[in-house]
């Protein structure tokens, strides 16, 4: 370790600060999906449902275990290459997205606090019981997936704001990597919904309780590690893991999600919750398989009518969307207001 520290005071600092930048490109923080944890839950869980494809004679377990995992067809596509210029792109422009969001969530946090304060009684001198920290770590997990239903439902329904989404529906196949495939507008909107949503909770906590340390694994909240470590990367996979007909009335499984991206007309704008189903029940949105799906992945209408891939590089996923907002702005200015979706 000595020899180590001597290593690196003799490299030069602009050096040092360039490896540290390069390094947090890298997914290794333990709330991002490609964490050795969540990678890890990928490949246990993915050989367990290996296992049983072969057992029950589906034609993708008759493959050896590493092209049922990896298939090549996929993983070498155009559209995962894609995914990956995004990630990578996406990461360099973090640093703005994650401000955006922290300091408007920061923002409404300390506003509401300060007003809520005085008109409560506060235990800010006292640490919260065990079972206080996990009510709030809940509360914040449901308001912030409340965020993501409204963020993800308000891209595919509003005619100026879906080309921003469509980057991501325009994968051809699924990957871990797809999850990261989104245009930076709607990174942003997300983090400014999710901290218009979230940011008023998180005040009346600090106002009650003072600063509060929620339950944290390897220095990130809980539930991402959890979410993780129990499949969250089949979401974007070839692989099917459904939870059954009563599970999928509570948490979006990832056969459920697999749906979301399907080009099918029954799938068609179904599933845009992310952990709970209770947002699709409760808002009619809601697709339970009632078995094992074929499923073709892209862009389509309601009818099922396939739209053309158009985000073949990194610059048209970033400029298309664009030129096609701008459209859609035009198109409803000649419409006076009325556009359908």
């Amino acid at each position: 370790m000595q020899g180590i520290a001597r290593l690196a005071e003799g490299i030069p600092d602009e050096v040092q600060r360039l490896a540290g930048w390069a390094w947090g490109l890298l997914p290794f923080d333990a709330g991002s999906r490609l964490h050795w944890t969540g990678l890890a839950a990928f490949f246990l869980l993915g050989a367990g449902a290996w296992v049983m494809a072969r057992r029950q004679g589906h034609a993708e377990g008759k493959t050896g275990l590493a092209d049922f995992l990896i298939p090549r067809h996929i993983y070498f596509s155009q559209s995962s290459l894609v995914d990956v210029k995004v990630y990578f792109a996406n990461r360099l422009l973090a640093p703005v997205t994650i401000a955006a969001g922290q300091g408007l969530t920061i923002a409404i946090a300390a506003t509401v606090a300060g007003l809520a304060a005085p008109l409560i009684h506060s235990d800010a001198g006292m640490p919260p019981s065990l079972s206080t920290i996990i009510a709030m770590t809940i509360l914040v997990t449901i308001a912030s997936d409340f965020a993501v239903y409204w963020t993800h439902r308000l891209h595919h329904e509003h005619p100026i704001l879906w080309p921003f989404h469509k980057v991501h529906h325009s994968a051809e196949h699924l990957t871990p990597l797809t999850v990261f495939r989104k245009h930076p507008v709607y990174d942003m909107i997300s983090a400014i919904i999710r901290g218009a949503c979230v940011g008023p909770l998180l005040g009346l906590i600090f106002a009650g309780f003072g600063v509060v340390n929620f339950y944290t694994i390897l220095g990130v909240s809980l539930v991402p590690v959890f979410f993780n470590m129990v499949g969250a990367n089949f979401r974007h996979s070839h692989i099917w893991i459904d939870f059954g007909p009563a599970a999928d009335r509570i948490f979006i499984s990832p056969a459920q999600h697999q749906i979301h991206h399907s080009c099918a007309p029954e799938h068609h704008d179904r599933n845009y919750g992310e952990i709970f189903a209770l947002w699709d029940w409760m808002f009619g949105t809601l697709y339970i398989p009632e078995g094992r799906e074929t499923l073709v992945f892209g862009v389509a209408d309601a009818s099922g009518v396939r739209e053309a891939q158009v985000h073949t590089s990194l610059a048209s996923a970033y400029m298309v969307p664009f030129a096609e907002a701008a459209e859609a702005m035009r198109a409803r200015g000649a419409s006076g207001g009325v556009m359908a979706e």
